[in-house]
């Protein structure tokens, strides 16, 4: 057993239903089904399985996918998910980069450099081809079978709006949350279709913005929900969940400082600025949950006066990520250098090859970092899901307060 109180009377007891809280981070995404691969044969055998599934960006697509094939049963879906990743390529997600629309945008990102107009620019890459993807793998009407005849209850994708800059949760489902404005998150029921999952992985200035129709009152242009609601807790409780396992694609640990052999240039910064702000606001959430789990069970007041009716809940939780800084870059980092660098990576992929250069991947596991998000490649892939099973046995390794699920503060372990 951990060192944290063990909730007294009723609060000892909470509720069975599971929330699956999926993180975004581009190809990075397969990791949580290496995570869930581990994690589902142990919930099985207690009788517990996700019954409200959110995502952000790729863990929207996970989502959208996992809740499809729910009816499968959960194990045999994160299974069939795991080899689904093992085939995804970088055609699957986005055009060459010597297509004819790249060279066109080049030419007017050079027009536009020398003061010339030559229209708008919608992104850097083109994910089309996206689209196409999301179709062929997720049955949306299986889908909404799946909640209206109960297998699921919720189902829900945050993307964020172009127009208010606010979070908007998409989701199927009997709930009913009103919209949080203390955290900017709007929420808007409705059938989930492709262009709800594409929006919410449209990361911005990366991808173009995505149009979404329904539900009428919130029509409009959407980017990557990740912009601030990367690891969607909060509506995972707004929907009623009362156990939370939530997955995330960025460690919250912190290296030893080490000096610089170097100074830092444009691509340095990016990749610290993306583990700070990610890694940041997933330690806080959990951190917060802990927090105020720990507080219920000692029956004391909310951290700002008197509970809501969300914090007088204990909510135990599984909480998995990588746990060394820039351990996915570093897996990035060896399998571009062993597989895609140089001439041999040029006729395998060019696509890959030529990216993983522009950002020199093959330099250090930083550098590998940013490129993780675009490394759509099998061997990637692979290598992400054997870490999220590695890092999900940790955490059944560890002592909980009930199974693999916990109450207080997260166990040390992360580096």
């Amino acid at each position: 057993m951990t060192d944290d109180p063990e909730p007294p009377g009723q609060a000892g007891r909470p509720g069975r239903r599971v929330g699956l809280v999926l993180s975004g981070g581009g190809a990075r995404g397969a990791y949580e089904l290496g995570v869930l691969s581990v994690l589902a044969p142990v919930l099985e055998q207690r009788g517990e399985h996700p019954r409200v599934i959110v995502g952000t960006s790729v863990g929207a697509m996970n989502a959208a996918y996992l809740a499809a094939g729910a009816h499968h049963g959960f194990g045999s879906v994160v299974e069939a998910g795991c080899q689904l990743w093992k085939e995804v390529g970088y055609g699957d997600v986005l055009t060459p980069l010597l297509s004819a629309r790249d060279l066109g945008l080049g030419l007017r990102f050079g027009l536009e450099f020398l003061g010339i107009r030559a229209g708008s620019i919608p992104s850097l890459l083109d994910n089309a081809p996206l689209a196409d993807t999301i179709r062929a793998r997720v049955s949306f009407d299986t889908l909404a079978q799946n909640v209206r005849s109960g297998v699921i209850d919720t189902v829900g994708v945050a993307a964020t709006s172009y127009q208010t800059g606010r979070s908007v949760v998409f989701y199927d489902g009997p709930a009913d949350p009103p919209r949080d404005d203390k955290r900017a998150i709007d929420y808007a029921p409705t059938r989930l279709a492709p262009a709800h999952v594409r929006a919410s992985a449209a990361i911005e200035a990366l991808f173009p913005a995505v149009e979404v129709t329904e539900p009428a009152g919130l029509g409009g242009w959407y980017g990557d929900g990740g912009t601030s609601l990367n690891t969607p807790l909060k509506p995972a409780l707004a929907f009623g969940a009362e156990r939370l396992i939530v997955i995330g694609l960025t460690s919250i640990a912190s290296s030893p400082r080490a000096a610089a052999t170097r100074p830092a240039d444009i691509f340095d910064g990016a990749a610290q600025a993306v583990q700070a702000l990610l890694a940041g606001q997933l330690a806080g959430d959990v951190a917060t949950l802990a927090t105020i789990n720990q507080i219920v069970a000692a029956g004391q007041p909310g951290p700002q006066g008197p509970r809501t009716a969300e914090e007088h809940r204990v909510i135990p939780y599984i909480f998995v990520a990588p746990r060394e800084r820039f351990a996915v870059g570093g897996l990035a980092s060896t399998i571009y250098r062993r597989r895609y660098a140089g001439l041999r990576g040029l006729r395998r992929a060019p696509d890959l090859a030529f990216l993983g250069r522009l950002l020199d991947a093959a330099r250090n596991p930083a550098r590998g970092e940013l490129f993780s998000y675009v490394f759509f490649a099998p061997e990637f892939a692979a290598a992400l899901i054997e870490q999220g099973r590695r890092d999900a046995q940790w955490w059944l390794a560890q002592d909980h307060h009930d199974g693999p699920w916990r109450v207080g503060n997260p166990p040390k372990g992360w580096q």
